[in-house]
């Protein structure tokens, strides 16, 4: 987070151009995108919630190195796992693509200034860096799909060697390499 006040992140909006207006616009509309599809997805939504995520994601419109933006998507996910009780509805793909556009936004927008040009190769990294969110999330829930049903005894082995691979995993994305 930086140290900017919300009137200083509110005086710096007029700056934006280009991309970072499309960054501010994906922004608001992707937990909006979520909130739809969780809708679609349960019978019992939480109108109350849905408003509060409304406001937090104006708020981190605002100012996108915030603690508006964990708090987002902390309701979404709370509001999920409250009102869906299908755990292999494609709709979670849906959520977790525009939790991901959402996340991936808020940190394009956090390391560039208002006002900055954005250059192709900005465009190309942060475009992968999104892809790369969705495609986990669609990988996870093509798993979630996949032993749905399937009865595993517990295995000390299975989740030394799971641990592992999380571990592995962690620090090849952390360094580029393990």
């Amino acid at each position: 987070m930086s140290a900017l006040t919300v009137d200083e992140s509110w005086r710096r909006l007029p700056r934006i151009r280009g991309v970072g207006l499309l960054l501010r616009g994906l922004i608001l509309v992707s937990p909006l995108a979520a909130l739809a599809c969780t809708r679609a997805a349960t019978d019992h939504p939480l109108p109350v919630i849905d408003v509060v995520i409304v406001i937090l994601a104006i708020g981190s419109v605002f100012a996108p190195d915030g603690p508006l933006g964990a708090l987002v998507i902390m309701l979404v996910a709370i509001e999920w796992g409250a009102t869906v009780h299908d755990r292999t509805t494609f709709w979670a793909v849906a959520v977790a693509a525009a939790l991901a556009m959402f996340h991936v936004c808020l940190a394009a927008a956090t390391v560039s200034p208002p006002g900055a040009r954005w250059t192709s190769a900005m465009c190309r990294r942060w475009t992968r860096r999104a892809a790369v969110a969705m495609g986990s999330g669609v990988t996870t829930w093509a798993v979630l799909v996949a032993i749905d049903g399937y009865e595993m005894p517990s295995s000390a082995i299975l989740v030394a060697a799971s641990l592992v691979v999380l571990a592995l995993a962690g620090l090849w994305a952390r360094d580029g390499h393990p």
